[in-house]
This record gives C-alpha cells, sequence and structure tokens, in this order.
C-alpha cells in the first residue's frame, strides 16, 4: 500500500510537471493574439483620428482641423467635428492585455517604424506606400554610381629618373570647398524633408511630434511572432492600407471604399 501511494505521488507531480508549461504557453499565446487585435483596433483608430473619422493612409503633412494626436487619451476622450462628438476607441482597448497598462505611444520617426516596414511588406508581399517610408525617417539622398577613388586596375603613374613624387597633404587638413561641399548637402537633405516642421529642435520620441502607431511596453520573446518579429520591443501596430499584392505587369489596386475619395479610381491593371 504505501508502495502504492509513493507511486501515485510520483506520477502526479510528473504530470503536473508536464502540464504546467503547455498551458502556461496556451495563456501567453491567449493574450498575444488579444494584445495584436487591441493593438490593430488602437492602429485603425489612430488612421480614423488623422481621417476624419475614415481609416485612410496616415499623413501628417497637414494636420486634421482639431490638431495633431500627441496624446493617446484623445481616442477615448473623443473629439469634436462640426456637430458630432466622435470616440475613437473603447477604453479597454486602451490597455494592453499583456501588461494590464496602456500602449506606448509610437511618434513619426522612431526608429522600431522601419523595421517594423520591412517586416510586413517581406511577410505578407504587399506594397507599403512610400508616405510611410517618410514617416519611418527623413528622404535618404541617392549616392552617386561613379566613385571618386581611382581603380585598382589603373596603372600608377611612374615619376622621370631623378625627379622625386611630391607628398600628397596631411590627411587632417581639409579642403575649403569639399567641406563647403558637405554643408550644402545637408542643407538640401533638411530642405528636401517635407515633414522637417514637425521636428525643429525636437529629438524623435518628444511629446510634440505626432502619434502615429503604438506599441507594447513589455519585453521579450514572444510565443507567436509578429511578421516574423520574434520579440515583443519589435512590435509596432500601425494601420496600413491594404494594398493587394503585386502581380506581373500589375499596378497596386486598393479595395473601392465609398468614404474615401481616394479610392474611388485606383490604378488601372496594365495588360501583359
Amino acid at each position: 500500500m504505501l508502495g502504492l501511494l509513493l507511486a501515485l505521488s510520483v506520477m502526479s507531480i510528473f504530470l503536473v510537471s508536464s502540464v504546467a508549461p503547455n498551458v502556461k504557453m496556451k495563456i501567453q499565446r491567449e493574450k498575444e493574439d488579444e494584445m495584436v487585435y487591441r493593438g490593430n483596433q488602437i492602429a485603425k483608430a489612430i488612421a480614423r483620428y488623422y481621417g476624419n473619422g475614415n481609416p485612410q493612409p496616415i499623413q501628417i503633412l497637414v494636420p486634421p482641423p482639431y490638431g495633431f494626436l500627441t496624446e493617446l487619451k484623445k481616442l477615448r476622450d473623443g473629439v469634436s467635428i462640426g456637430v458630432r462628438e466622435i470616440k475613437f476607441v473603447r477604453a479597454s482597448e486602451m490597455i494592453d492585455p499583456m501588461t494590464g497598462i496602456e500602449w506606448a505611444p509610437v511618434r513619426a520617426r522612431d526608429p522600431r517604424i522601419m523595421k517594423f516596414l520591412q517586416a510586413y511588406s517581406a511577410e505578407t508581399n504587399s506594397i507599403i506606400p512610400q508616405s510611410y517610408f517618410l514617416l519611418a525617417g527623413p528622404p535618404q539622398k541617392p549616392h552617386s554610381i561613379f566613385s571618386t577613388t581611382p581603380s585598382l586596375s589603373t596603372p600608377q603613374e611612374q615619376n622621370p629618373p631623378g625627379q622625386v613624387k611630391p607628398k600628397p597633404p596631411p590627411s587632417d587638413v581639409l579642403d575649403d570647398t569639399e567641406e563647403g561641399d558637405d554643408d550644402d548637402d545637408d542643407e538640401d537633405d533638411e530642405a528636401n524633408d517635407p515633414l522637417r516642421h514637425l521636428f525643429g529642435t525636437s529629438e524623435p520620441g518628444s511629446t510634440n511630434i505626432p502619434i502615429i502607431g503604438v506599441a507594447p511596453k513589455l519585453k521579450g520573446k514572444a510565443v507567436r511572432p509578429l511578421y516574423g518579429l520574434d520579440k515583443y520591443e519589435e512590435w509596432v501596430f500601425i494601420y496600413i492600407p491594404p494594398f493587394t499584392q503585386l502581380r506581373p505587369g500589375q499596378l497596386p489596386v486598393q479595395p473601392q471604399n465609398p468614404n474615401n475619395p481616394q479610392l474611388q479610381n485606383p490604378p488601372q491593371r496594365i495588360s501583359p
């Protein structure tokens, strides 16, 4: 009898130790699913905020009549559009189910945005609007394909006998012309940035910069990766318009939406 009780105790301990991790992982997976759902709802609410009540591609070149979104509580409290009072999100969706606290706001030019857009495009084979890359970072200046560095195959110039080749100037001495060109290039980059007026002297992450998405405050490895990103600190929830996948000889086509005048005349397909 004593041996039987001991065997049953060992078996119960073994069953509990094998079942507990599976239960824990199942609970974490369910919370992740709820987090993704709420995150997408918040992202859609932000798109509605910038679209005067309609979910449209996010643009911050011109603020909506009620100003840029700089605090997430505006989504819950709502705004006035004419005689209408619009609330963009439910109070429950403001809370991240994984942590039980509010989301972390993701502002324009956040370094996480570009990585997320690239992962989303690669995983879904979708087209990301060019304006979204402007939200992720300043426009990149194209580099010239011509290099000023001499080729290794170029024959070295020979000095005449008895003549000493002059030494090059020290590397720490800069040419005034080149230095001036670099300054001009920096000024050109700033002039070509249509969002430069939003930043000024503010750094990315400042509370004055418009919010365009949210992210979880939790860190760690996820059970189910989001678009190939397996760490919570890499996740970003931002509304991306539902472009269809491209086929050979086609242009991106958006679904019809009567509430969005920009989608009334989508690009036509190109005959192969």
